[in-house]
């Protein structure tokens, strides 16, 4: 197993919090299909990616128009938790972005974790040192506002449920910080929710950091959104 890159450009419009993480599921799932693990072989098997956490910090955010270098490379499996480490480079080689994520396999019809292995979905750890912390659960913050949210055709994935990277354009929405740019992100995705289907979204803040989460008959997510200054890498 290597590190998988790729380069991308930033649009001229600039790179939106939802575009950064389809760029992080995309450059996840072309990996994958290196090695017949792609979200088109796990359907074959009647199985499917699913991602449960990530967390994203970032150095500064991409201007438009610039040219960058995503990277991308798993961890070690541990009870059926498969992660994946993330960074974003410029030209000049330094990195804007270090995100980790993780990821798990469901059955298609019972829409259960299954045990990855078992079903012959194995990728080779692979360990840089360059590694970011794997995603912590998101810090809890009292919530003061909410409001109701149906999912519509136009968020589905193929998987039939709201994409992950459509829940960025929600809590934005919901906070009103769609014209900036946090500086970290940590998301845990708890179930999933269908076409049809509603949740109450409901959010707080306390100074420059925004705690969202989605409720119907049980937890579906929950995010924390930080917009102050940037933490020191490694920590």
């Amino acid at each position: 197993m290597e590190i998988y890159e790729k380069m991308l450009t930033v649009p001229a419009e600039g790179l939106s919090t939802r575009q950064l993480f389809l760029w992080l599921q995309d450059i996840a799932g072309e990996q994958c299909v290196g090695y017949r693990l792609s979200g088109d072989d796990l359907r074959e098997k009647g199985l499917m990616w699913v991602v449960v956490r990530y967390l994203v910090r970032t150095a500064r955010w991409p201007e438009p128009g610039e040219a960058l270098r995503l990277q991308t490379w798993p961890g070690q499996t541990r009870h059926s938790m498969m992660p994946r480490y993330y960074r974003l480079l410029d030209r000049e080689g330094d990195c804007l972005l270090s995100g980790s994520s993780v990821w798990t396999v469901v059955d298609r019809e019972t829409r259960k974790m299954v045990n990855p292995e078992e079903h012959g979905v194995i990728l080779q750890p692979l360990v840089t040192g360059l590694e970011e912390r794997r995603p912590p659960a998101p810090a809890r913050l009292t919530t003061c506002e909410s409001r109701n949210y149906s999912v519509t055709e136009d968020v589905l994935d193929s998987n039939g449920h709201m994409n992950n990277t459509r829940y960025y354009d929600l809590a934005e929405g919901c906070i009103g910080r769609t014209e900036d740019h946090p500086r970290r992100i940590v998301t845990e995705h708890q179930s999933e929710i269908r076409l049809g289907e509603s949740m109450r979204v409901s959010w707080g803040r306390e100074g420059e950091r925004y705690y969202v989460e989605g409720v119907n008959d049980g937890p579906v997510f929950r995010m924390e959104l930080d917009y102050g200054e940037q933490e020191k890498w490694g920590t």
